[in-house]
């Protein structure tokens, strides 16, 4: 019987006569605010009892009206994964204060029925077989890969197989595998069909998109929001946005995370084996795996977002909801529609009545009909808008590819509007033997099997029976015990561990949890990459060799460096060397690493891996704690300016600052460098040595002239001058000669001094190295000696030094470093790689 999600998206609901016994899978709600929210429940009602309820996954449209139907069969228990019942906590709750904070509205559900519901859930592990109702149905969930803690759900009995897809995805994403779903052999099957008429974009291709357009926008100075569906959406968008900052691909930025979303990743934090298997080594190692300090929380409610939009300063705002049907990313996008600059992407389904759906529909509308209804407020919508595809849903290549993998005698297309599955049912009975359904809500359908398929499961497990529970102590009898079954080659759920151990099927959630802990930080076990729930005994040989004293691997030892440097100690990049055992950390100062050097000390002690750190600072880091520094007077700057030759940093200031001396120590007590502050029209406050003055009582030389005087007068010398100018520095002003480097131009100080007294004006060398013609001429030189170079010099200017990455350094390298010399005043480094 399909009491909802027939022919539609939304209140996903239907009913399982099988074995005498009345089965419901998924309760939802519809999500449009104008349509009737619940499934025909009355179905259910006039059917008889509900001995049984099953949850494939804990969006609303799947669980929305559990609170109701439990309510009216308190009888009935409710079964779903421990990741699940973590996410309907946080749900259902969330949508009743939403419901009693809407005047003149009647929630649908009590905050009792709630807690009731819950009480009710029991949970079990994908992959693992349980008889809800007796020996006469079994019962097994799979991944379903859509979200944490989704799964299909298998029911097997005399009469038939039964399988539910639940909402489902084939390909991995960034928090969770695919789905994991063998080749099982279903009597009757029901799939769901949301994008059954359309095939995905590349992934990768829509990631490289969102990430290239928040660049952008940041980059223009204005604000991108990102409504995106707080359960499994957001948490997607967080972990590409991270990635990208990591690899270079988009500047650190401020990205803020708003709504529900921050409840959502708390319980994926703490449920590590519904994630990937690399986000959950992460999480049992103590690692935050969606803040950083790029990412932060919005907890100040109100005033903290009204203080984000009002803000010049550029951001990335990730907020539920994702069709801007409520919650705060509906708030920002009224705020931040009016301005052309910011952005709105959507990355989410969008119902046919959401104004995110809304949205989309103005994108390509003229000017003046760009006007979008958000709640009671209608705005002008003048930002940019775009969809990018983020689906967690099948696509229709991979519902068919799931249909054929099973094959079943009686297939059933739900959850896709009407025109999607009758059409993908059309195609699919085309290519398979059984029936195909394309049903619709208030329909019931009877299936006769004469001869049901016989179906395999797996071999009764051994047990030792022991009634003391499971502790830490206790792995190491389990293991062995394991290993000399005939069993020691498949994968054990969590439960099936402790019925090994026990010989009881029925645990209480505490239990449960203990197994898990015990589990996930044994030697003993070690958990399944692709199924992180499913967990495998690991060969004696392993175990001997993790006891013994190793070396430590290097994404361990990467770990390690989060523990041992937070960010608040400035590192803001890691890597490694892995041939040579050698950790690259890099930090905003290299006077913090020099500050941290019995940290490090003590770091290479316990990793056993030797440390490099970074010989310049992180000029876009240092630019913004200098910001920082000037805190309230940061309007006062004009333009902060590197001098790596001085190992310092200037700043130009429109005028003076009150806390100008305190600003100067705090940063040199920090960063080991020199801070410079400059007043428009006065002087450097540092005492920078300045050339010679003009004769007093002489008229200085007309500019023009005095510019030819000096080019004649050093027209003869070996080294080129790159460029003469005429600068002021507030009421003084002077030539400046830039040659190759400052080195160079030391060379000739005697004769500048001369010429300094025949212009009458002062001349000043120019303290920046002409890096483009420095590494020309360090190629032009390695031209001349025949050497290959394995990459690009590199110039590092703190050193003044060139580097030439070379497989053997040459038989001429004397030779070439006396030449780079003369040719450049700089030394030149050989090294492999």
């Amino acid at each position: 019987m399909f009491s909802g999600g027939a022919a539609e998206v939304g209140a996903s609901c239907l009913l399982l006569q099988i074995a005498g016994r009345n089965l419901v899978f998924d309760v939802g709600i519809r999500m449009g605010q104008n349509r009737d929210l619940l499934p025909d429940l009355r179905m259910i009602q006039e059917s008889g009892s509900v001995d049984a309820i099953f949850i494939s996954h804990a969006h609303m449209d799947h669980i929305g009206s559990l609170p109701v139907l439990s309510h009216e069969f308190p009888q009935a228990r409710i079964f779903m994964t421990h990741a699940t019942k973590e996410l309907m906590r946080v749900l259902l709750f969330d949508s009743l204060k939403i419901m009693e904070s809407r005047e003149q509205e009647i929630p649908v559900f009590a905050e009792a029925q709630v807690k009731d519901a819950l009480d009710r859930a029991v949970c079990f592990s994908p992959g693992y077989t349980f008889r809800p109702l007796g020996e006469n149905i079994a019962v097994t969930f799979y991944n379903a890969g859509h979200i944490a803690g989704a799964v299909s759900v298998y029911v097997s009995s005399e009469e038939g197989a039964f399988f539910y897809s639940g909402d489902f995805s084939v390909n991995p994403q960034r928090t969770v595998e695919g789905a994991s779903i063998p080749k099982l052999r279903p009597d009757v099957a029901v799939f769901e069909s949301t994008y059954g008429d359309r095939l995905h974009a590349n992934r990768t291709i829509e990631e490289e998109r969102l990430v290239a357009k928040v660049k952008e926008v940041l980059a223009s100075g204005k604000k991108i929001l990102i409504p995106a569906f707080a359960l499994g959406r957001a948490q997607e968008v967080l972990l590409i946005l991270k990635r990208a900052i990591n690899k270079g691909e988009l500047p650190a930025c401020k990205i803020y995370v708003d709504g529900m979303v921050k409840d959502i990743c708390r319980v994926y934090e703490q449920n590590p084996n519904y994630l990937n298997h690399r986000l959950a080594q992460r999480i049992l190692k103590g690692n935050e795996i969606f803040y950083d300090r790029n990412v932060t929380a919005v907890t100040g409610r109100q005033a903290q977002r009204e203080e984000i939009v009002s803000a010049a300063e550029p951001c990335c705002i990730v907020s539920s909801s994702g069709m801007l049907s409520g919650g705060p990313s509906q708030w920002y996008a009224a705020r931040l529609a009016a301005d052309e600059g910011n952005f709105i992407a959507l990355t989410g389904y969008q119902d046919e009545e959401s104004p995110g759906q809304q949205l989309l529909a103005l994108a390509d509308a003229k000017a003046e009909e760009r006007v979008l209804k958000l709640g009671d407020v209608t705005i002008p919508l003048k930002c940019g808008i775009a969809k990018y595809g983020l689906s967690a849903h099948a696509d229709r290549t991979e519902i068919q590819s799931l249909v054929q993998a099973l094959a079943p005698r009686n297939a059933f297309f739900v959850h896709g509007n009407s025109e999607v599955t009758a059409k993908l049912a059309q195609d699919v009975q085309r290519e398979l033997r059984g029936r195909v359904f394309a049903p619709r809500n208030g329909e019931e359908y009877e299936l006769s099997l004469r001869v049901p398929r016989k179906q395999s499961f797996k071999e009764d497990l051994p047990t030792l029976s022991h009634t003391a529970w499971l502790t830490e102590e206790d792995m190491l009898v389990l293991w062995a015990f394991i290993r000399e079954s005939a069993q020691s080659k498949r994968g054990f759920t969590v439960e099936e561990l402790g019925y090994i151990w026990s010989g009881r099927r029925d645990f209480a959630p505490d239990e449960v949890q203990q197994i898990s802990s015990h589990v996930n930080h044994s030697r003993y076990f070690e958990a399944e990459a692709r199924r992180p729930f499913i967990f495998h005994v690991r060969r004696a040989e392993e175990v001997e060799a993790e006891e013994a004293p190793a070396e430590m691997e290097v994404n361990t030892m990467l770990a390690l460096v989060d523990e041992y440097f937070p960010p608040a100690m400035g590192l803001y990049k890691k890597g490694a060397r892995f041939g040579e055992k050698i950790a690259l950390l890099s930090f905003v100062f290299p006077a913090q690493a020099r500050q941290l050097a019995e940290k490090i000390a003590e770091f290479e002690q316990a990793t056993g891996w030797k440390v490099e750190t970074n010989a310049e600072c992180n000029q876009m880091e240092a630019q913004a704690y200098i910001r920082q520094l000037f805190g309230r007077e940061e309007d006062k700057i004009e333009k902060i300016s590197y001098l790596p030759l001085s190992d310092a940093f200037k700043v130009k200031l429109l005028c003076d600052p009150e806390r100008s001396g305190e600003i100067v120590r705090t940063f040199a007590a920090q960063s080991g460098m020199r801070l410079i502050l400059e007043k428009r029209g006065g002087t450097a406050s540092e005492g920078k040595k300045t050339a010679s003055p003009a004769e007093a009582g002489s008229p200085p030389m007309e500019q023009n002239l005095a510019l030819r005087y000096i080019e004649d007068a050093l027209a003869g010398i070996p080294d080129r001058i790159f460029k003469k100018s005429l600068k002021s520095q507030g009421p003084e002003s002077y030539v400046e000669l830039s040659f190759a480097s400052p080195a160079v131009g030391e060379r000739y100080k005697d004769r500048i001094e001369q010429l300094e007294n025949e212009i009458h004006r002062p001349i000043r060398i120019s303290q920046s190295v002409n890096q483009h013609e420095v590494l020309n001429m360090g190629k032009r030189l390695m031209e001349k000696y025949g050497v290959v170079l394995r990459k690009n010099l590199a110039f590092l200017p703190r050193e003044s030094q060139v580097v030439a990455y070379v497989s053997e350094p040459p038989g001429s390298e004397a030779l070439i470093r006396e030449e780079f010399q003369r040719l450049t005043g700089l030394t030149l480094d050989f090294a492999r790689r």
